[in-house]
């Protein structure tokens, strides 16, 4: 007879369309904020790891997302508080390792896992600031003579796409398909030029702006304002980098900073800014 509580009668598969709802209530049991939808969203547009018990409890979960050739962001790592401290979330972290061979790995990671992924040679490169309140009144923000804010839709996603690899040096053309598909986007026009775009989407306890990404951080402010008056009322997230320089921006309009996740990856040699900026992630998982 199998003793199910032993941690080498848990076992790792691949994670299925059938797991989304089980992997909903261990992220609620954390307090974590996302919805049924937003697993189903982010795991249609990348891959997963469930760790299960022999009667087929689900107890743990990795999603994974890959961008181009070279790089992939990992997130959701999630285990059953009946089951931490059992090397479930190693094993978790070793088998999506395994399935991504030769990239290099982006992740957020909270303090309770910095020591774990440090010993998998992931490097602190970064802080993100999550941001949220009900949003209040839009800001005002103009933008200089002869540029100005347009919807963003489909037909812009190659534009999109090379700003986007400018800011993050990574190929997201898939991802940023999927964002415009869940949410609604934006972008400055600068005469025919697009030199910055933001999306926000439903998320969680409301809506999320991100990513966003700009040449400036004039432009960037312009496109959360737009967002933060068009959501008057509503609850607004944002992940911010605390190095984009709009911390201070944020906390007089009425976004304040509620907590921090460190910025972690496995190469240490990228490449620095070429211009164009993160000013906000797509999400803390997503990157």
């Amino acid at each position: 007879m199998i003793d199910e509580d032993r941690p080498s009668a848990i076992s790792l598969r691949a994670m299925r369309d059938t797991d989304i709802e089980a992997a909903s209530l261990l992220s609620k049991a954390l307090g974590w904020p996302h919805r049924l939808e937003d697993w189903q969203f982010m795991f249609a547009a990348g891959h997963g790891l469930v760790a299960e018990t022999p009667a087929g409890e689900l107890v743990g979960t990795i999603l994974w997302w890959t961008y181009g050739a070279h790089d992939a962001s990992l997130g959701m790592v999630i285990v059953s508080g009946a089951w931490q401290g059992h090397g479930i979330g190693r094993r978790l972290m070793s088998g999506a390792r395994s399935a991504l061979p030769g990239r290099t790995l982006h992740l957020n990671a909270t303090p309770v896992g910095i020591p774990l992924y440090e010993k998998l040679g992931f490097s602190p490169c970064g802080l993100v600031e999550q941001r949220q309140a009900i949003a209040a009144t839009q800001p005002l923000i103009s933008l200089p003579e002869g540029m100005r804010l347009r919807p963003a839709g489909q037909s812009d996603l190659a534009a999109l796409s090379a700003l986007d690899h400018a800011a993050t040096g990574m190929a997201r053309q898939d991802l940023l398909h999927a964002l415009l598909g869940a949410g609604r986007g934006i972008v400055v026009d600068d005469g025919g030029t697009i030199v910055g775009y933001s999306i926000c989407r439903p998320f969680g306890w409301g809506n999320v702006i991100g990513p966003v990404i700009a040449t400036t951080d004039l432009f960037a402010s312009a496109m959360i304002a737009h967002w933060i008056g068009s959501g008057a009322g509503q609850f607004t997230r944002i992940d911010v980098p605390a190095a984009c320089g709009l911390t201070a921006w944020l906390d007089e309009v009425g976004l304040p900073r509620v907590d921090t996740v460190t910025t972690m990856r496995t190469a240490t040699d990228r490449e620095g800014a070429r211009g164009t900026t993160v000013f906000a992630l797509c999400s803390q998982a997503l990157g």
